[in-house]
């Protein structure tokens, strides 16, 4: 057969054609190619957990700063993930201290049970329940910082913070209102608690609290210590407040007749702001302290506050801390009571957002410096200074150049509101 010149070239120009694309068909197939992600963390989901989950934590390892929990989960044979809170409310950003958690185990009838964290999600533990077992226990421990360098000191010889959501593990696919939890504390020798949960019942130094569901368990911590001091700053048998203080020493918290009327008028001044209150009672859990770090983070029937240890001995020295307990008791109205919609979320590891927080903060620290000033805490003068100091900031700011007005609510997710260089 005669083939042609134009046949030639273009059984060539073919061959070089079919060449070129098995070498790039085998190029492709040996180029790295992505890994899939694990099978993401089951989603809450609006129904109950089945059954009530214990959980005891133990403070009477105060040498060590060490919380001890122990629960018990009841379960059903199959796949199980357990999540510890990642999302804090009131901190609006992913805060939860996982690199605290520490020496967890998981057991059923006695015999141990393989844990596997998540490739991904880490904070989210996996277990594979065993046919026939009706519940597990989970052990772990909560190591307190012990120095400010490695995080906030929330535990003591003297005073314990403890709050829920540092010593939780709980079931993921839930809603947390709809997991029921039965919780108690054991407290050292010769400690004392507050916190707004009801107590059902105190044997010795084990204290078991009424059950509640786990959304108000996290909402309400529990203060512990040695050195201890409630008072009542009701405005009427109808809305009970109560100041309920805990110090380094006996002298911390030693409030003066003149400093409690002060107080009382907080409460008053709230009552007649807000027309109304929708908490059964409410506690301001403060802490007088050089030791535990200071804190403010809100709570519908409560707030976890803490400054240094001569609040109360140097007064005039503390007038910039003055405004602490009115801006975490503001926040039971606006906030806790009323909430913006995408701050509010299912469980403690679903991403909160924070498109309101200028309303959920900014008006909340307005409110907080207008019941300082007419409680008679602070000077108003000082309080207007400071409105005004605050208003020369903003208006210096390079930042407001650039950055547009929305970014200052969606920047504290990566910055966890913690001040930046810049």
């Amino acid at each position: 057969m005669i083939v042609s010149r134009q046949q030639r070239s273009a059984t060539t120009l073919l061959t070089l054609l079919l060449v070129l694309c098995s070498t790039i068909s085998a190029q492709n197939s040996t180029a790295p190619q992505p890994v899939l992600l694990p099978p993401a963390t089951p989603a809450p989901v609006d129904k109950p957990y089945p059954g009530t989950i214990a959980i005891q934590v133990d403070l009477t390892d105060t040498t060590r700063a060490i919380m001890a929990v122990h629960e018990t989960i009841p379960v059903t044979p199959g796949p199980l993930t357990l999540l510890y809170p990642q999302w804090i409310p009131g901190d609006h950003s992913p805060t939860g201290p996982l690199s605290k958690l520490g020496g967890l185990t998981v057991t059923a009838d006695g015999q141990r049970i393989d844990w596997v964290r998540d490739r991904v999600d880490v904070f989210a533990f996996h277990v594979t329940v065993p046919r026939g077992v009706k519940s597990l226990a989970v052990d772990f421990q909560f190591l307190s910082p012990v120095r400010s360098r490695d995080g906030r000191v929330t535990f003591s010889s003297e005073i314990a913070d403890m709050a829920w959501d540092m010593v939780v593990l709980y079931p993921a696919g839930h809603y947390v209102r709809r997991i029921q939890v039965s919780p108690s504390v054991k407290l050292p020798n010769g400690w004392h608690f507050a916190s707004a949960l009801t107590v059902a019942s105190q044997t010795g130094n084990l204290v078991q609290f009424q059950d509640t569901n786990l959304e108000t368990l996290v909402d309400s911590p529990v203060y512990a210590g040695i050195h201890f001091q409630r008072i009542d700053l009701s405005p009427s048998p109808l809305n009970p407040v109560y100041l309920d203080l805990f110090g380094d020493t006996p002298a911390a918290i030693a409030i003066t007749p003149e400093q409690i009327e002060l107080h009382k008028n907080l409460a008053k001044e709230a009552e007649k702001l807000y027309g109304s209150h929708h908490y059964a009672h409410y506690d301001f859990l403060y802490l007088l302290s050089d030791k535990v770090g200071g804190v403010g983070l809100e709570h519908h029937q409560s707030s976890e506050d803490g400054v240094r240890a001569n609040y109360f001995t140097d007064w005039a020295a503390s007038v910039e801390d003055r405004d602490l307990l009115a801006h975490e008791y503001t926040h039971s109205w606006n906030g806790k009571f009323r909430r913006p919609a995408d701050l509010w979320t299912p469980n403690f590891n679903v991403p909160m957002q924070d498109d309101l927080l200028w309303v959920y903060e900014g008006m909340t620290e307005y409110w907080g410096f207008v019941l300082t000033a007419r409680s008679g805490l602070s000077p108003a003068a000082h309080i207007r200074d400071r409105l005004a100091m605050i208003a020369a900031n903003y208006d210096l700011s390079p930042g407001r150049t650039w950055r547009p007005l929305i970014d200052t609510t969606n920047q504290p997710t990566v910055s966890q509101r913690s001040p930046v260089s810049w």
